[in-house]
């Protein structure tokens, strides 16, 4: 089981039909189990526990949102493995902090 950090921003607009609340929703439904350990007291970070690697699970977890307006940051804090999907102005800089950083299509 690998626990996971899951750091975003949903863009406040209709997008393909979908809101800014269909898009956070579909967002906790892809990385949720209930077999797993979750915790979203904050805006916009959750950890999350998985079976799956972080490319793996990070490719789940952003099945629906859009590349051009939504950004999602998953990172395995116990091998710093990191991935992203979405419009990132910083990469370089984010990419120091992980042993790899993986942009998602």
């Amino acid at each position: 089981m690998y626990t996971y950090c899951v750091t975003f921003r949903i863009a406040d607009k209709i997008v393909g039909g979908k809101s800014y609340n269909d898009r956070r929703q579909l967002l906790v439904d892809n990385v949720r189990s209930s077999d797993n350990g979750y915790w979203e007291e904050t805006t916009s970070f959750f950890l999350v526990e998985s079976d799956q690697d972080t490319y793996s699970f990070a490719n789940k977890a952003v099945k629906g949102l859009s590349i051009a307006d939504d950004l999602v940051v998953v990172f395995d804090p116990s091998d710093m493995s990191a991935a992203y999907f979405g419009p990132l102005k910083h990469g370089d800089t984010l990419g120091s902090f992980f042993r790899s950083l993986k942009k998602l299509p």
